[in-house]
């Protein structure tokens, strides 16, 4: 499911959206897995995003949220953010979501 963010007034803030989220997990078990969430803006230029993402287990159970700074996205271009899940046991899924940085 899509995410848009869009502030105060429509027309001159950004659009951007998650348009794909891939959970990366490395052959070696020592090695963090990544969620490779790919971005789209259809506005104007965006910073100071963060990606959030909620990593989850076999058996649904939330393991943590981890949370990545977004580069700058500029106007009608797309962008890939890396959020980095240290933990254990293994993710089996990542659900992530745009929150602007505090």
């Amino acid at each position: 499911m899509p995410l848009l963010l869009v502030g105060g007034a429509a027309a001159a803030e950004p659009a951007v959206r998650i348009v794909g989220t891939e959970l990366r997990a490395p052959p070696d078990s020592h090695e963090p897995q990544k969620a490779r969430v790919s971005l789209h803006n259809a506005g104007g230029a965006a910073r100071g995003l963060v990606v959030a993402c909620t990593f989850q287990g076999e058996d649904g159970r939330e393991l943590e949220v981890a949370q990545a700074p977004v580069p700058e996205v500029g106007e009608g271009a797309s962008a890939v953010a890396e959020v980095i899940y240290y933990g254990w046991p293994r993710a089996s899924r990542a659900t992530c979501r745009l929150a602007e940085e505090r």
